[in-house]
């Protein structure tokens, strides 16, 4: 996937302007990570302690932008609530709860109003849409779902997304920044070889590869069922999850010629505006820039691949995490990073050491100001 400096930028920049509302201030005070080091993991208490402990139990189905949605459905979950979760204040969470629901609504809106601009829109003919699909569930699901009554929300006439301002909490200033902002990005995501391709493979369908795809639609749609999904796990999230996604893949799969390259396309875009808009916009705006990272024995990503293993000098992986993007301290990795998965072990010989893999972004040195933060000092 090639993302361009520009689109970099145009992503830092919307997520400055996010993070310096009150609303986005609010929640992302509360956060763990941007907690002090006391007041950390065994030293956090109210909300911040209630975060630890759901990223402990059910880490792997949180992202940051879908806590308002998330949270309040798996804290009830007997497993989860049974698993020493600590005490919160009701007003407190019930406070902090609806305002990572603002903070949610808000990112729906805008990444709406970014879809909007596809071509074609809102009559968009990729198989991904069809009911009970990863991308349409109302079920739990890694994906920021593309809803049907998003499309007929009249988001392609806008000029900017709608009521993000009030839901933030912004004023005048700031609101007038946001919009600005969102432009920006979206300028850039219709320059993008993701959104022209899709273009171009809406362009060429003609009426037989619009008939393939309305078929392989309905097929899928007719294999996602409650009813099917329910056959192959009746309870189990993940499982359900990976059933949905096996089964629409096989269905894109026996597609061919333009529907085929429609498709494809599709899927590019989405992933596009998940790695972008959803996955970094949400670090950037809640986190913050990224740390500069002091690291040793990088492994240089091979061509085409860009995926970089790492150890952390000192005590410094203390405080990284899976899905957190940092600066490495290495010349051969100058764009940032997204660490992927995080690994601790020890030996005899060479005593503990964090292993870190990476997806590096490619054009962020271009795209981003160099980081003006320090990574926090290890406890004593």
């Amino acid at each position: 996937m090639t993302i361009s400096p520009d689109l970099w930028r145009a992503i830092y920049q919307l997520a400055d302007a996010w993070s310096e509302t009150p609303i986005v201030r609010k929640v992302a005070e509360a956060l763990p990570r941007n907690r002090p080091l006391e007041d950390r993991s065994d030293g956090a208490t109210g909300v911040p302690a209630f975060l630890h402990h759901m990223d402990l139990t059910v880490g792997g189905l949180m992202h940051p932008l879908m806590y308002g949605s998330r949270i309040p459905v798996l804290m009830h979950d007997p497993m989860i609530a049974g698993a020493g979760m600590p005490t919160v204040g009701e007003p407190e969470l019930t406070e902090w709860l609806q305002n990572a629901g603002r903070i949610e609504n808000a990112h729906r809106r805008t990444l709406g109003w970014l879809r909007s601009s596809l071509a074609g829109y809102p009559i968009l003919r990729a198989p991904q849409l069809a009911p009970g699909s990863p991308l349409t569930t109302l079920e739990i699901t890694r994906h920021f779902i593309w809803p049907k009554e998003e499309f007929a929300a009249g988001l392609n006439r806008l000029i900017a997304p709608p009521e993000v301002a009030e839901l933030l909490g912004a004023d005048g200033p700031r609101r007038s920044a946001l919009d600005r902002a969102s432009q920006d990005v979206a300028a850039e995501l219709a320059k993008s070889s993701a959104w022209t391709r899709f273009a171009d493979a809406a362009r060429a369908l003609d009426d037989e590869a619009k008939a393939e795809l309305r078929q392989a639609r309905h097929d899928l749609s007719a294999r996602l069922t409650e009813e099917h999904v329910d056959e192959h796990e009746e309870k189990r999230v993940l499982p359900r999850s990976e059933y949905r996604e096996h089964t629409t893949a096989d269905v894109i799969e026996a597609l061919d010629g333009p529907a085929r390259s429609y498709a494809d396309a599709f899927a590019d875009v989405h992933a596009l505006l998940t790695m972008t808009a959803c996955d970094i916009f949400g670090e950037l705006a809640l986190y913050g820039e990224p740390w500069p990272v002091p690291v040793l024995n990088v492994e240089a990503p091979e061509p085409g691949q860009p995926v970089v293993e790492f150890e952390t000098a000192g005590a410094a992986g203390f405080f990284l995490d899976a899905d957190q993007v940092v600066w490495l301290d290495s010349q051969t990795i100058t764009d940032a990073v997204r660490i992927e998965r995080k690994t601790f072990t020890m030996n005899i010989a060479q005593g503990s050491r964090d292993l870190f893999t990476g997806r590096v972004l490619q054009g962020t040195a271009q795209g981003w100001p160099a980081s003006s933060v320090p990574i926090p000092t290890p406890p004593t």
